[in-house]
């Protein structure tokens, strides 16, 4: 679930990363909230830099083998890439994702009732909460689509391309090189392959409601290379009905019409103000899906349209919500017909106090600015996996491994040449403390 368009809150200058050690046991679960709260207590004691890390033998290693096999792993991206995945139908591509866990040497490697693909990289705390780096193997195109990859110069074309197959492949690889060079991160970190993003984070949903209890930090990579993702933004879809008798078309003239009740509902909400700044309360409004009437010569008897709500101030997106089921009713009430309001998922939105200034976000960007990625940005936006996990308290972020365009289209493109510092920024992360 692609998060739309590029924040715009900028970050540059490197910074050390700073471990936040809370006296308090009552703040080690961090509370949820909706608005931008205060920085964490002062950090009483350093952990290694993402610098320091760099340096240990293992990790240099397993970023030196990134470099050196990029055109592996671009192939493997591809790979991926074409086996079709739509939501609800991964079962193709998690067996190749299983088997490439499984080649990889994590332990533990299963797949669990929901579908989700999932494998362990060891840590040294056996006992302490585990990470979980999540990237989802669905993608918007409707099953039978041309899942066909190709390449055109530095760029890559197919459908989910980006979104998420290269999170999903650029995690994969990450996972497999720092196994191989002999990697141990501070604790456990789960390695998962999510189903059903793209339709309401329903893999992520449920393979939190099972382990929640035992995670202490996770991490989505799912958005563009250089974003960091720190909060949940809310997502509210809605199928809007609006009913009639019905008619043939020689007698329409007599009978209400649902399609322009429809219609007039439509145009009433795009004229909704909408919120573009400050990024606190950036919020989006888009119809999109239409349908209704069984054959062209009949009036429809149920005209229906989506809409999908998006907000990152909770307050707003109620307030928005509101505005649009009143411009249904209206037009319903105009026009003469009957109007009903079909819930498809409310996702509430939030953010975990302080969690800005967290060493989870610290790390994730000084491996950036590590690997000279210039176009580094936080922002409290975030429509992936971590969703769920911020909403549960637990923190967490979205990364990406590249760039490109067309997300959520058949012509979607990404950028092959940043693919590998993506991952390196994946090595790095797996390495480091994240709490």
């Amino acid at each position: 679930m692609t998060r739309l368009g590029r924040p715009r809150e900028g970050v540059s200058g490197r910074r050390s990363l700073i471990a936040v050690i809370v006296a308090c046991p009552a703040l080690l679960m961090p509370a949820v909230f909706l608005a931008r709260g205060p920085s964490l207590p002062a950090p009483v004691a350093p952990l290694p830099t993402i610098a320091a890390l760099a340096a240990t033998p293992a990790v240099a290693l397993a970023l030196k083998h990134a470099d050196a096999t990029e055109n592996d792993l671009v192939a493997e991206w591809i790979r991926l890439a074409s086996v079709p995945s739509s939501s609800g139908q991964e079962g193709a591509r998690a067996d190749l994702v299983e088997k490439a866990l499984r080649e990889g040497g994590l332990e533990g490697v299963t797949r669990d009732g929901a579908g989700n693909v999932i494998g362990v990289l060891r840590g040294r705390d056996l006992s302490a909460k585990k990470s979980v780096f999540m990237a989802h193997m669905d993608t918007v195109a409707k099953p039978g689509a041309d899942f066909t990859m190709r390449r055109e110069g530095d760029r890559l074309r197919g459908p989910g391309i980006r979104d998420d197959s290269s999170g999903l492949a650029g995690l994969v690889a990450a996972a497999r090189l720092a196994r191989e060079a002999g990697i141990v991160p501070p604790v456990d970190v789960m390695i998962v392959a999510s189903v059903g993003e793209e339709v309401g984070l329903k893999g992520a949903q449920a393979f939190m409601d099972r382990m929640g209890s035992e995670v202490g930090a996770f991490v989505a990579v799912d958005g563009y290379l250089g974003q960091i993702s720190y909060g949940a933004t809310a997502i509210y879809w809605t199928k809007m009905h609006f009913k009639a008798k019905g008619s043939h078309t020689l007698k329409s003239f007599e009978n209400p019409s649902a399609t322009l009740a429809a219609a007039k509902a439509i145009e009433a909400i795009y004229r909704i103000p909408v919120a573009r700044h400050p990024e606190d309360l950036e919020s989006w409004i888009n119809v999109g899906m239409l349908g209704g009437g069984d054959v062209p010569n009949a009036q429809a008897r149920d005209a229906w349209f989506t809409v999908d709500l998006r907000s990152n101030d909770a307050e707003l997106t109620a307030n928005l919500d509101a505005k649009i089921l009143d411009a249904c009713r209206q037009a319903a009430t105009e026009v003469g017909v009957t109007f009903e309001a079909e819930t498809i998922q409310r996702l509430k939105g939030g953010r975990i106090e302080g969690h800005r200034d967290s060493v989870m976000v610290h790390a994730a960007r000084e491996a950036l600015e590590l690997l000279d990625w210039k176009d580094v940005t936080i922002t409290p936006r975030g429509t992936a996996d971590h969703n769920i996990a911020i909403l549960m308290g637990i923190p967490a972020v979205a990364v990406g491994v590249t760039t490109g365009d067309g997300a959520h289209t058949p012509e979607e493109v990404a950028d092959i040449a940043p693919y590998v510092t993506g991952i390196k920024q994946l090595i790095l992360l797996l390495a480091a403390p994240l709490r």
